[in-house]
C-alpha cells in the first residue's frame, strides 16, 4: 500500500513540564509528556528532538526513528540520550524530520488522584 506523506518536516512545542510526583501505579499512570508522531510516508523517518530551556543551552539531539507508515508515542520521560528530560523544569522542544510527519502534544498530570490529561497538536513550521 503506498500512502501520500502528510504532515511537516519541522514541529515546535512551546509548553513542556514533566510533574515530578504521580499517583497510581506506573507506568501507565505515572506523569508525562508524549510527543504521538504518525509518518504516513513509505519511508522511515528519522527524528531529532531538540529541548529548550530557560537558563540553559538546548540538549539534544534526541534521535529516533518512526517506521514507514506507522504512529510512534515518545514519553519525554524515557529520553535520556544524551541526558534525560529534567522533571519539575519547564522546557519547549522542537521536532525534525527528513520526511513530513505530523505531531501531536500529550500531557498527563497524576500529581493529584483526580488526573489532568491534555492534548493538542504541535505547531508546524
Amino acid at each position: 500500500m503506498s500512502t501520500k506523506a502528510i504532515g511537516k518536516t519541522v514541529w515546535a512545542i512551546a509548553e513542556g513540564f514533566i510533574p515530578k510526583e504521580s499517583t497510581g501505579p506506573g507506568p501507565e499512570m505515572t506523569s508525562h509528556e508524549t510527543a504521538c508522531i504518525l509518518n504516513t510516508s513509505d519511508q522511515d523517518a528519522k527524528v531529532e528532538i531538540w529541548i529548550f530551556f530557560e537558563d540553559r543551552e538546548p540538549s539534544g539531539p534526541y534521535r529516533l526513528t518512526v517506521p514507514a507508515r506507522r504512529t510512534r508515542h515518545i514519553r519525554f520521560n524515557n529520553l535520556d540520550n544524551p541526558e534525560p528530560v529534567p522533571k519539575g523544569e519547564n522546557y519547549a522542544s522542537v521536532i525534525t524530520s527528513n520526511v513530513p510527519v505530523v505531531v501531536q502534544h500529550t500531557r498527563l498530570d497524576s500529581r493529584q488522584s483526580e488526573n489532568a490529561l491534555i492534548t493538542t497538536m504541535a505547531y508546524a513550521v
